[in-house]
């Protein structure tokens, strides 16, 4: 086999390697996101009750309310949701490495700059 064969059979191996990741990700967000959300229903009862009134809390107040009050439930759910929020931009990232290994360095560029522009926005957006 020569090598103008086997790069696109290594390229075709990321993409899968990729869509692997990103499909086990989203399972694992998920098994966390349910096992969250079961573990609070089993403690409280009625997870929804906390939903008659409107209290605007920041992430890091959400936080440290939930460990304080030892509620794992609620962090788990959170953990979940971290990883669910960071696979697109993980994708974003893998997808510019990729293209990388395929020398498209204008794609790559383009990708690694919709990367950064993502990274910024989320860490400019949370309200600390």
């Amino acid at each position: 086999m020569s090598k103008e064969n086997s790069a696109p059979l290594s390229l075709h191996q990321l993409e899968i390697r990729i869509s692997q990741f990103l499909r086990g990700g989203v399972l694992f967000a998920g098994a966390l996101l349910f096992v969250g959300w079961v573990w609070m229903l089993i403690n409280s009862g009625d997870v929804l009750s906390t939903f008659n009134e409107y209290h605007p809390q920041s992430l890091s107040e959400s936080i440290q309310w939930a460990l304080i009050m030892n509620d794992r439930a609620l962090l788990m759910s959170f953990f979940g949701l971290v990883v669910l929020v960071t696979l697109p931009v993980i994708r974003v990232l893998m997808t510019g490495i990729l293209f990388i290994r395929q020398k498209d360095y204008r794609l790559a560029i383009m990708a690694f700059a919709v990367f950064f522009v993502l990274v910024a926005s989320f860490t400019l957006g949370i309200d600390l």
